[in-house]
């Protein structure tokens, strides 16, 4: 690196933006790109802004407003029991997105402009990998901006919580793909930590919090360590899609994805491709939106396109996969692609014949 501020070796030269400024680096690295790879991603921007409307978000947005009302409504009560908002559902299902959506569009958890800042209502961290109830309790306070000793233990943090968040002014904490705890197993004694942990500052008399915890089916085990949570817990399941019952919500997907694209689908709805997309993606609602973002990218690179095919989907498929040069195995390639098992190949060696 240069003293101006210009990159040496390899490569044109660029402007390095502000060390802090994230977002301008990404610019900065995107503007080296070829043209026809800025306009590939100009375009890949214009679709991943998409969001497909489902009947699934209504019900979501409905069941969160009257969670959000009961803990409003019983807010100057001394609670004895936590209420707890579960949102489960099976990986692909799209729960971190539909739960980050409506959390961000309902109006009590607008961010409030004060003289002294910004207060921001409701905090969210997502685990990932290895998990413990003390990692979970440092990343919500660091997520609430709330400076913390390092030399603090799981219970300092979690009695401490409260507070914390009372002077960050946090009344909602989102934990997002919480079963990364309750997926491991003999982790009894750490799942019964956290249990208690979040039903403690959720009932705290000094400042009462609203958990929303989402991720795998498998997060109903922390149910299962309180009896409370049985009874107070609300619990939303997202489930795969049913075909040929929620056929149109494939096209949907596919119309809109496509759209944003500046892409046509032609008459591949009139075809079985709905069924076989969903097929690809395990009938999982958020893998149904990969499966035609994939597909779309390749067309985006295929000359003089305006149409989505067929053939970009049984490309995207072989890359997404591990069945290039397996066209057998290939959902988008076979006619019994029925017969397949649904989703995608990572162990082709186990299903060797199928299909055939």
């Amino acid at each position: 690196m240069s003293t101006d501020g210009k990159r040496l070796g390899r490569g044109p030269a660029f402007d390095i933006p502000t060390v802090d400024d994230d977002a301008a680096y990404r610019r900065a690295l995107r503007a080296r790109l070829p043209e026809k790879s800025r306009q590939v991603v100009e375009r890949l921007d214009r679709v991943l802004a998409v969001h497909v409307e489902s009947r699934r978000d209504t019900l979501l947005e409905g069941l969160f407003s009257r969670y959000v009302e009961h803990v409003v409504a019983t807010r100057e009560v001394s609670r004895k029991e936590p209420d707890i908002f579960f949102v489960t559902g099976d990986s692909g299902a799209g729960k971190s997105e539909s739960v980050q959506r409506v959390m961000s569009r309902h109006p009590i958890l607008q961010p409030i402009e004060t003289s002294f800042g910004t207060i921001e209502p409701y905090v969210s961290v997502k685990l990932s990998g290895y998990s413990l109830p003390r990692i979970i309790a440092r990343q919500i306070i660091a997520a609430a901006g709330h400076p913390m000793k390092p030399d603090r233990g799981q219970g300092d943090l979690w009695s401490e919580m409260p507070e914390a968040l009372r002077r960050r002014r946090v009344m909602f904490v989102h934990i997002d793909e919480i079963s990364h705890i309750t997926e491991r197993e003999n982790n009894e004694v750490a799942l019964r930590e956290l249990s208690t942990a979040i039903k403690a500052v959720s009932i705290s008399n000094v400042w009462p919090v609203a958990f929303v915890l989402s991720g795998l089916p498998s997060i109903r085990r922390i149910g299962m360590a309180d009896r409370q949570y049985e009874r107070r817990g609300r619990w939303v399941h997202l489930p795969r899609l049913r075909i040929p019952g929620q056929r149109n919500q494939v096209i949907r997907i596919m119309r809109d994805l496509s759209e944003a694209a500046g892409l046509g689908l032609g008459s591949l709805p009139e075809t079985d491709m709905p069924e076989r997309v969903a097929h690809a993606a395990d009938y999982a609602f958020g893998r149904i939106c990969k499966v035609v973002v994939n597909a779309i990218h390749e067309a985006l690179h295929a000359p003089n396109c305006n149409e989505l095919l067929p053939g970009h989907f049984a490309l995207a498929y072989a890359n997404c996969s591990r069945t290039r040069d397996r066209n057998e195995l290939n959902p988008f390639m076979v006619d019994a692609w029925a017969s397949l098992p649904s989703g995608l190949y990572l162990d082709v060696e186990e299903n060797e014949g199928a299909g055939r």
